[in-house]
């Protein structure tokens, strides 16, 4: 047979990995994202929204199909890391995320199982780098079993962003004992999380720990507290990263003014200021940093 794997998923896609293992220890012919190849069978995992009717396909799944999961038989086999001429490994050593963020999908997506799972169900020990794909590390209660797996087959880790939240002195140690493979990413999205934001902060500190902050700006915080945010994130040495939740012209302000590679606040012991001078020397129309409303 042959069988055409489609996706809109930018670098790689876990569930179509999983599906070409199978369907090649079948002795099938697999083929990516070949939309006029003449098959016999079609899967199409849909990651965003405006591409849910894009794809032609006889099975569908992916975010945009939330309850939809590959059967137990093909979900349990190491990925065709080959689909994607990848040189690491990837995988879930705990899939759920109990925190059920009102602007967060993986609520919504339906888990194959609650279990935690040891990375050698899915690591090549051919590879030297291992991708976690979990929602939430450290909720697992057996997260610290991943790292010892990690750090006894002296691998680097590709982290997919560790919740701060969770991070107290144990978690910062083990952090710090591990090989990254590029940035660290940690994120703070609301500002009722701030006094367990800063207990994270301190232990970052602490153990010497510098990261990438994922900012959600655009949901319920006014201008004035994503620069409260990004101004506290830097004073403790850490790079903030503006995320837009809307396409409201205020935010897309605030995303140039902070992730701009020109530094707008290169003043860094003044944000308030440096985004004053930015909307002054742009032709944006100036936002009140109180406003409220923004969101309506």
């Amino acid at each position: 047979m042959k069988i055409s794997l489609l996706t809109d998923a930018p670098k790689y896609n876990l569930a179509l990995m999983k599906l070409s293992a199978w369907h090649k220890s079948q002795g099938d012919e697999v083929y990516l994202n070949q939309p006029l190849m003449p098959v016999d069978k079609t899967y199409a995992s849909v990651l965003y929204d405006w591409n849910k009717d894009t794809f032609i396909a006889d099975e569908y799944g992916g975010p945009q199909f939330p309850r939809v999961i590959l059967p137990p038989h093909i979900e349990k086999l190491r990925p065709d890391y080959d689909l994607y001429g990848l040189d690491y490994s990837m995988g879930y050593s705990f899939r759920p995320c109990y925190r059920k963020c009102s602007f967060c999908l993986v609520k919504t997506l339906r888990q194959p199982d609650k279990k935690h799972h040891s990375i050698w169900e899915f690591h090549e020990k051919r590879f030297k780098k291992i991708c976690l794909m979990n929602n939430n590390t450290f909720i697992d209660p057996f997260w610290k079993e991943t790292f010892e797996e990690i750090w006894d087959a002296d691998l680097s880790m590709i982290e997919h962003g560790l919740d701060l939240r969770l991070v107290n002195a144990e978690k910062a140690e083990a952090i710090k004992k591990t090989k990254f493979e590029g940035r660290l990413h940690f994120a703070w999205d609301r500002m009722q999380d701030e006094k367990l934001i800063l207990t994270g902060l301190h232990f970052l500190k602490k153990y010497n720990i510098i990261g990438r902050f994922y900012v959600l700006s655009g949901y319920d915080t006014t201008i004035a507290e994503d620069i409260h945010r990004c101004q506290i994130l830097i004073d403790f040495g850490h790079v903030p990263y503006i995320m837009p939740y809307t396409a409201l012209p205020e935010i897309k302000n605030m995303k140039n003014f902070m992730n701009s590679p020109g530094n707008w606040w290169h003043d860094r012991d003044n944000i308030a200021g440096a985004w004053e001078k930015f909307c002054s020397s742009t032709k944006h129309e100036k936002v009140d940093p109180n406003q409220t409303d923004l969101f309506a």
